[in-house]
Formats: C-alpha cells, structure tokens, sequence
C-alpha cells in the first residue's frame, strides 16, 4: 500500500500543508473508503461532504485503486490501494468516525488515531465460526438449486475449507487470483470424489457450487454502477477484475474435474424433480445470506439486515418466477425491493450499502450461467473448428443470459436505492 502526500512547489504560501490535519484526515478517509471497495461516486460524494465540513471545497479524482484530492490552495493528497476488500465492520467505523467529525463531536487528532488503528481494532468474526457459517450458506445455495444430501454435504464442507485456505493464503500475499482458484480447486476435487465414489445424483451441481461462493458479486455490482453512472475509468476496471476471478475459479473447476473425473467440461446440470416451496426458498435465501454478511465481516448487530435483504429478494423473485415472468424481469423486482429495504438502514446504522445490498444480492448472482458460459468457451476452444452451432449457440445464450442477470441486478438496487431515499426524505419531511 503506498500513501503519499503531494505538494506542488508553486505554492509555498498556501494556509494549508502536508502535515495539517485536514489533509491527514481527508487522506487517511480517501483511502479506507477505497481500500474497502465504495464505488465510485459514493466515494467522491463523501470525500466533499468531509470537505465543506472542513471549509474546504475539494475537488477529487478517482481512478481504479488510487484517489487523489484537491484543495483551492494548490496542494493534493494521493492514496492508492492494493486491492479491493469487503469488510462491513471497518466501513461502518469509518463512516461513523467521518459523521462525528462532520458533526463536530471529534476532533481530527482523534479522529486520524481511530482511523489509522481501525483496521486493527474492529472486531472479526472467530475464523471457525465463521468457517461453520459459510459452509452452511454453501449447503443452502446448493438445496436452492436442487442438489440432492450428498451433494450439499461435500458442497458445504469444501466451501468451508476453501474459506479457510484463502484466509491462510492471504498471509502470503499470493497472485491475487491464486485465492479463487485453489478455494475452487478443493471444491472439484472433492466433488469429483463424490461424484466417483457415486454418492450423488447430482454431479453438475456438486462441482459449481463450490464456485458460486467464489462469485465476485460486490465487484461485479460496483463495476457495474460505475458504468451505469458513466465512471468508466473505474467502471471498466472492476468488471475486469471481476471476470480475472471467475476465470480463476473456472480454472479450478476444470483442473479439478480432470484430475478426478478426467473431464474438461461440467457434468450435464440435473437436479431433484422436487420443486422447493415458497417457504423453504426465503429461509434457504436466508442462510446463504447471512453467510455471505459473516464473510463479509458484518458485525452481529446488523447481520440480521442481510438475512432479511436476502428473504424479501429471493421470495419476491421466487412468486415472479412461478408466475411465468422471465429470469431477468424478477430478478429486476427482486433487486427493487432489497435496494430500497438497504437504504433505510445505510442511513440509520450509518453501515455501507453493500453491507445489506450486496450480501442480500450476492445469493441471487447468476454464477450458473457464469460459469456454464466458460465451460462452453473451453469447449469451443477445444473442438475449434469441429464446434458444433449447438454449442456455440448455448454458450453464447448463457453469455448474454448472465450479462442481463447481472444487469438487472445493478439496475434494480439502484432503483430502489433511489426510490428509497426519495420516500425516506419526504416521511421525515412530512413529520417535521
């Protein structure tokens, strides 16, 4: 991670410097706020509301992992990223610490001392705990696309050792794609244990699953507002880093299949013939929720925020589903609803949107098709010429079938984002 102050030579009169604790604070916020994955134009819009509270008109500039913030008096901070990382628990205490300066209930060297140790001293959820959690959210995504017990028994367990290797690996600072692709690795490998060992009915499932956990959902959905905001410099960016992920993932799967199964391809996707009930889909969507939150780092005092972004979304979609409309259209309604449900509590617990938006979303993602898509790709790549126009066709039909999924997705939190924060000002409007 690289911090820097900058100070043009041109200004050796300004009131402001490098050392002040304006610009301490304004720089350590730029880069919390990035490191921890806002998107683009939260990021900016807060970034000014610490400058008017500061008196000072700020103008900023961000690019993919950097930012850098101007003053009237010449002088500019720079803060750059390593990476992009979820961690609801820090971006809640950043946000809080930014309201009470902007309140002025803390002054700015508090301020910068809670900033420059909050990463330490926010609190984290026990790693087998958290282990258990998301395995369990593994085992409830893996029932809502009808696997059968043995399948989710092995879905569960490697997701959660996958979890755990990822934390291990992120010691070492490994290539950034090394992560997906071993925790998806475990996944097919275990999964074609079972699936040779013929403890399942359901091979298809038992090798991608695993994989949906590794679905960049926050990635995807922040490159996605950027774009739709017309942020493409950082729009772009993220949706690359998006699909560099599933790609590791796919990889894993597919290396995986091969040492167990000697296959190149995913096993032909066959569920149970029973369909789950309304019921059972909103409590399933609930769990996989509340695993993606705990991964996440959401604190337990707002975990249930997700869980219930998760059931309203997953049984809106569910009735729009079983009632005949298209896969997109209710994922559209269903994304509405959780974005609107989000944008009462950011205000209220002072959490991030992606807090509730994106971990009552994730569970909705449409990792299937993803990664079908990439399967039929490596078909394709192998039979080359000999492809047959089935194949291309069907490949090209998840391509775009996924891309609209997400699409939707995108559109509707915003949407109902919106629509939310509209409602909510004319209530307290109306009540003052």
């Amino acid at each position: 991670m690289s911090d820097t102050f900058i100070e043009p030579s041109c200004a050796p009169s300004s009131k402001l410097t490098v050392e002040s604790d304006e610009l301490r604070f304004i720089q350590r916020v730029a880069r919390l706020l990035l490191h921890y994955n806002m998107r683009t134009s939260s990021l900016r819009e807060r970034l000014e509301e610490v400058g008017r509270a500061l008196w000072l008109p700020l103008q900023v500039q961000v690019g993919y992992r950097t930012v850098t913030v101007y003053t009237p008096d010449g002088v500019h901070v720079h803060a750059q990223a390593p990476e992009f990382r979820i961690n609801i628990g820090v971006s809640a205490e950043v946000n809080r610490t930014i309201d009470k300066v902007c309140a002025g209930k803390l002054a700015l060297p508090e301020a910068i001392k809670i900033l420059d140790e909050v990463e330490n001293t926010t609190g984290r959820h026990d790693r087998w705990t958290l282990a258990l959690m998301f395995g369990l959210a593994a085992g409830a995504l893996a029932w809502l696309q009808s696997a059968d017990w043995g399948a989710m028994v092995v879905i569960s367990l490697s997701s959660a050792l996958g979890m755990l290797a990822r934390q291990y690996l992120h010691k070492y600072h490994p290539v950034l794609f090394a992560m997906p692709f071993v925790a998806a690795l475990i996944g097919s490998v275990m999964g074609g244990l079972v699936i040779r060992l013929g403890w399942t009915s359901t091979p298809g499932i038992c090798l991608i699953v695993p994989a949906l956990m590794l679905v960049p959902g926050p990635h995807l959905i922040n490159g996605l507002y950027d774009m739709l905001e017309n942020n493409m410099q950082t729009g772009i960016p993220r949706l690359g880093l998006s699909a560099g992920i599933l790609v590791a993932a796919a990889m894993g799967i597919f290396l995986g299949g091969w040492l167990t199964l000697g296959m190149t391809t995913v096993p032909p996707w066959t569920g149970s013939a029973q369909p789950i009930p309304l019921w059972g889909d909103v409590l399933l969507a609930g769990v996989a929720s509340c695993g993606f939150g705990a991964f996440y780092n959401a604190p337990w005092r707002v975990l249930w925020t997700s869980i219930a972004c998760g059931m309203v979304g997953h049984g809106i979609r569910y009735l729009c589903l079983i009632n005949g409309m298209q896969l997109e259209i209710a994922t559209l309604f269903a994304c509405v609803a959780i974005g609107f449900m989000a944008i009462r509590w950011v205000g209220s617990m002072r959490i991030p949107f992606a807090a509730v938006a994106f971990a009552g979303a994730v569970p909705m993602m449409p990792g299937v098709l993803m990664f079908r898509s990439i399967g039929g790709a490596m078909e394709i790549a192998f039979a080359g010429a000999e492809a047959s126009l089935t194949l291309v066709a069907g490949t090209l039909a998840n391509i775009f079938k996924a891309g609209f999924v997400v699409g939707s997705m995108g559109m509707g939190l915003l949407a109902g984002a919106w629509m939310g924060a509209l409602v909510f000002r004319m209530l307290v409007k109306v009540r003052t």
